[in-house]
């Protein structure tokens, strides 16, 4: 069994493959970044594209959390 990793990117955790997520960060760290920016008072929105300067988080999922977890499932709404 592949090794799994977590990668965080928002405010959201994916679960990938060590090769998947290597490939992810690879393309996440060539993206550049965009904005819509909102300004109020009847002025028109800007929108802005700039370099990537955000950073995400890796990490190794050992193979029992992962057995763990996914047997868990999705948790329920509180």
């Amino acid at each position: 069994m592949a090794t799994k990793v977590t990668i965080d990117l928002g405010y959201k955790s994916y679960v990938l493959d060590t090769k998947d997520a290597l490939t992810l960060a690879e393309i996440v760290s060539k993206a550049e970044m965009y904005e819509e920016k909102y300004h109020g008072g009847g002025q028109p929105n800007s929108y802005h594209v700039y370099a990537n300067d955000d950073r995400f988080t890796m990490r190794v999922l050992p193979d029992s959390m992962y057995n763990m977890a996914k047997l868990a499932g999705k948790p329920e709404k509180s």
